[in-house]
């Protein structure tokens, strides 16, 4: 992903547009490709005239159709929407620059109620900081400090990281208050005129502006993250059930955006014309018939020979692969697809029982389970297992934990892994405590290069200030990120209690511990949720 910046006024006619100018000189001298890109534009794009002289400015005038995320109507009519596309557009946008310089607002744009909160939430959304201008002309020292310190204040509310702030028409007073201003961000100051210069020390701050991104990892950043880095690599994934609409949308949107190759399981001339029906163009996606004969007798045979200790004969393989989750399992198997995901339409049970019958368990893993990937406001947590084993054995847990670290790495999490219990430390005892303490010695032992502890409450796991009392000096306790529930009875009353009451977007179940990645839906997913788990799955392929 293109470094990139958030560069915006938090009030009017403070002379945005000479200082983003020479803010896209100064970035032409650093990096070969530099983007421009408007998060939010007042309208008709062709009476954005500050957003096209900055796009004609480094000659990428035939951007200006896609070079924007969403409009401010269409911000005021649905948040949650304009952000989506404005995410989306800037994710594909994005992925052929070295750097872009994200516009907010400008001299010229209203300036709604809430404009810095919504700054900090798009900032925050595209995993970028923020940089700022502010008017110093006719203005005192302490005035300018305090509207600097509000701004920073609203924005950095929303997770966003402010990178600094610019001073437009200072004054030898306002030079002098250099030091105080810099409390709350590094401080570029512009001198009285209209053509705008930054020194040596002004060009290293913009460079750590664009250059630093943010740790701040929200829903919508995440899930962005996902798409670029699944088309970094692309695989391909089998989508077994194409009778579902969801599935089709789906299979568009990942072909358009390039985030994966598309297998659909079915009859080309009904998937086709469903397809045509929709509004869809699937020319590009592999449509497999699970009547081939060919591939009938190859993956029976196959199926056979894996089961012939089970008593599978030929004929009942034969049997089995007109089951879609058979067939397209199969095909994960014999390198025809390098993942699967399914379940739009199909019970977890369905979904995923083949996998156990065919892919099996990689080296090193003892047990497949499942996580959910919680995308909090501003973190990613794990949380295991809350989809596939009823009442794990302390082996059974050690070997969730160890493979929950190991997702967590896989996407982006660094993992400190906490063994839940209803008791911290030594403070409880009883069998179910017990069990926790005997998994968190067996993790220890497997893997001692993770920080793992247990048992551990859900409130010393996750709050410092109960951590320091009821467990100090733990490198997990207060910072935990990765959780492994005792059974599947917590596991999925602890997921859906926070996805429900904190507003947190569950990702999964991610299935772990299988050879090849097969991943199931929710037979309420969304098109998102769909996409969502083929990037998951095509990264996990990334990974064989």
């Amino acid at each position: 992903m293109a470094y990139s910046v958030y560069f915006t006024a938090v009030e009017g006619n403070c002379g945005t547009q000479p200082v983003a100018k020479a803010y896209l000189d100064y970035l032409s001298t650093q990096y070969a490709k530099v983007g421009v890109f408007r998060a939010f534009t007042n309208g008709s794009i062709e009476h954005d005239g500050a957003f096209l002289d900055l796009l004609a400015q480094i000659g990428r005038e035939g951007d200006a159709e896609r070079a924007f995320g969403t409009t401010r109507q269409a911000y005021v009519a649905s948040e949650e929407a304009a952000m989506n596309d404005l995410v989306k557009r800037y994710t594909d946008y994005a992925e052929e620059f070295d750097a872009v310089l994200i516009l907010g607002v400008l001299d010229g744009d209203p300036l709604n109620p809430g404009v810095l909160a919504r700054t900090g939430r798009a900032a925050a959304n595209l995993s970028t900081s923020v940089v700022f201008t502010v008017s110093g002309a006719m203005r005192s020292p302490e005035i300018i400090r305090t509207i600097t310190h509000l701004a920073v204040a609203e924005i950095s509310a929303e997770h966003a990281p402010i990178a600094a702030a610019i001073i437009v028409d200072t004054d030898e007073e306002t030079e002098a208050a250099r030091a105080q201003f810099a409390k709350d961000a590094p401080l570029i100051l512009l001198p009285d005129g209209k053509e705008r210069t930054f020194t040596e020390s002004d060009r290293a701050i913009l460079t750590t502006a664009i250059e630093q991104g943010s740790d701040v990892v929200t829903p919508l950043s995440f899930t962005a993250a996902l798409i670029s880095r699944a088309r970094a690599d692309r695989r391909r994934i089998v989508l077994p059930e194409s009778e579902d609409d969801r599935i089709l949308i789906a299979a568009d949107e990942l072909l358009a955006r390039q985030v994966a190759d598309i297998t659909l399981l079915g009859e080309r001339d009904t998937v086709l014309a469903r397809a045509s029906e929709l509004g869809l163009d699937l020319s590009s996606a592999q449509i497999v018939s699970t009547h081939d004969p060919e591939l009938l007798e190859k993956y029976a045979a196959e199926f056979a020979r894996l089961r012939a200790k089970k008593g599978i004969t030929l004929e009942q393989a034969r049997a089995k692969m007109a089951d879609i989750s058979y067939f397209a399992t199969m095909m994960v198997h014999m390198g025809d697809a390098d993942g699967m995901v399914s379940g739009a339409a199909h019970t977890t049970a369905h979904t995923i029982v083949p996998s156990f019958q065919i892919i099996k368990t990689k080296p090193g893993a003892s047990i497949v389970s499942s996580v959910f990937l919680m995308l909090m406001e501003d973190r990613v947590y794990v949380y295991g297992d809350c989809a596939v084993n009823t009442n794990p054995t302390p082996s059974d847990l050690a070997g969730i934990a160890t493979s929950s670290a190991d997702t967590a790495v896989q996407f982006g999490v660094t993992p400190r892994v906490a063994m839940l219990s209803y008791s911290t430390g030594t403070s409880g005892k009883g069998p179910d405590v017990d069990a926790v303490t005997e998994a968190t010695a067996l993790a220890k032992e497997a893997r001692p290069d993770l920080l793992i502890e247990g048992p551990i409450q859900y409130d010393a796991a996750v709050d410092s200030a109960v951590a320091a009392t009821k467990l100090p000096g733990s490198p997990v306790a207060g910072k935990a990120t990765v959780f492994i529930f005792p059974s599947l009875n917590a596991g999925n009353i602890g997921y859906k209690a926070v996805q429900r009451s904190a507003g947190a977007v569950a990702v999964g179940p991610i299935l772990q511990g299988l050879n090849k990645p097969v991943n199931d839906l929710s037979r309420g997913a969304l098109v998102e949720d769909i996409v969502n788990t083929v990037a998951i799955t095509a990264i996990q392929a990334q990974a064989n």
